[in-house]
């Protein structure tokens, strides 16, 4: 431990002086205010009690309470038994890993964490606030507990072996050693076999008491650092830059579906130290089953002479029906509009996808073998043009786009027959105009897809 002996002597007077002021801020305040009205009752009166307060700050007094009181009332650990149930009487248990377990497994052994628990005692959480009070940036006094650092020993007493002991009882407090461990009725408890597969019959089985206990150092932990995220001055500027056009537009964080859970009631301080600091509160990460979606990669059968058939029909139905919906809301709003777009949008971008897919993952050649019209061959099979005996696919694919206008029209042709069919009594009305409509709205996305370095007829 890199400190100096400076600090490490002089970390419980910091201590004692930061709680003096803190506990004596309004007396002091008051104390200013008498003097300057010349009230000398009011100055003489608080005087004393600053007096008193002085003398329950000494290191003296105050190291020994802590010690031979607060020490006793108090119970330190990572995992706290009244997380389970705030009434419950077993032990807390400060975790240390010894071996090392697997990273798929998340616990308390997952963190470098600097916080400590503790429960007991409302009088006695002092001790709590001394252990963790910072001597530096990186140590703790309860570090220097932990590592009987001489100098921070020394500082306990003048008595050197009242020193000691002082060092011993914060030690064994802040350990928590449990020889004999005590559970309570308000914990719960699981037997675990330990013998499954060799006991010939129940009575032969064995098993141990497993008492789970609320790992309020790693919930901890996730409560600040959720909050940080959710909070902090960063995120919460990039989350209001968003609308500003002449803001810095950076990325920012959302958490979704966390839900809280409430611990210790309206006193999360009798859980413990932790719970108190949080207000009770806990974070919980969803853990939801998975939403299992049907696959629908598109299968080109053999004998299709193009890709615009019933199997795009289905792969696209969703969109389709959109569409469809669209049409049959006659009022002519811009909502109306939109929604229309909007769905034959997907239906191209369900199209492209499908058609990207061929052109990724069936081998060169593929379609030698299909029935397909020459011009969706040369769109769905690129690598075919690199064969050897493919120069004339070659040169047809790369020197004219004519085949494009004709998978243009395909698609136009294919969706206003969709049109036509579904809407009998007014197929006259899906003539040329919606035809060109139609070669339009794929036009459109066929640019859209160029100006993104996607480019559709590559």
């Amino acid at each position: 431990m890199d400190i100096s002996s400076e600090l490490a002597s002089g970390a419980v007077k910091a201590f004692l002086i930061s709680q003096y002021d803190k506990k004596t801020d309004t007396e002091q305040k008051q104390l200013s205010k008498a003097i300057e009205s010349s009230d000398h009752d009011k100055v003489t009166e608080l005087k004393e009690a600053l007096v008193n307060a002085k003398e329950k700050y000494s290191i003296a007094n105050w190291i020994a309470d802590a010690a031979t009181r607060m020490a006793k009332q108090l119970n330190f650990g990572t995992h706290i038994s009244k997380g389970v149930h705030p009434d419950a009487k077993g032990d807390n248990v400060s975790f240390d890993t010894v071996d090392n377990l697997s990273q798929t497994i998340v616990g308390t052994h997952s963190i470098d964490s600097s916080y400590i628990d503790a429960n007991g005692n409302a009088a006695a959480l002092p001790l709590a606030a001394f252990f963790d009070f910072e001597v530096d940036e990186t140590t703790k006094i309860r570090d220097l507990i932990l590592a009987d650092n001489v100098d921070f020993i020394a500082s306990l007493a003048s008595d050197k072996i009242l020193a000691n002991t002082y060092q011993q009882t914060f030690k064994e407090a802040l350990q928590n050693f449990i020889t004999n461990p005590v559970t309570h009725e308000r914990n719960k408890q699981t037997l675990w076999v330990t013998n499954a597969y060799e006991g010939a019959d129940i009575e032969e089985l064995d098993y141990i008491n497993i008492v789970p206990l609320y790992p309020s150092v790693l919930t901890h932990e996730v409560y600040q650092r959720i909050n940080h995220l959710k909070f902090s001055e960063d995120n919460k500027a990039a989350r209001d830059n968003r609308f500003k056009k002449t803001a810095d537009q950076q990325p920012y964080i959302t958490l979704n579906d966390l839900a809280t859970l409430q611990l210790g009631g309206t006193k999360p301080q009798n859980v413990s130290l932790l719970m108190s600091k949080q207000g009770g509160r806990n974070y919980l990460l969803p853990s939801l089953p998975p939403i299992i979606k049907q696959e629908r990669s598109f299968k080109l059968s053999k004998f299709a002479n193009s890709i615009f058939g019933t199997a795009m029909e289905y792969n696209a139905r969703e969109a389709i029906q959109s569409i469809f919906k669209s049409i049959k809301d006659t009022r002519n709003i811009i909502d109306v509009r939109d929604a229309r777009k909007s769905a034959i949008d997907e239906v191209l971008y369900q199209i492209f996808a499908a058609a990207e897919d061929i052109r990724m993952t069936m081998p060169a050649g593929w379609s030698k073998d299909y029935e397909l019209e020459r011009h969706e061959k040369l769109w769905l099979d690129p690598k075919r043009a690199d064969l050897e005996g493919e120069e004339e696919f070659k040169a047809e694919r790369e020197l004219t786009d004519a085949w494009h206008a004709q998978i243009i029209h395909s698609f136009a042709r294919w969706l206003n027959t969709l049109m036509q069919t579904e809407f009998k009594a007014i197929a006259s009305d899906f003539g040329d105009a919606e035809h060109l409509n139609w070669e339009r709205e794929i036009e459109d996305m066929q640019k859209r897809y160029e100006r993104a370095g996607k480019g559709v007829f590559l």
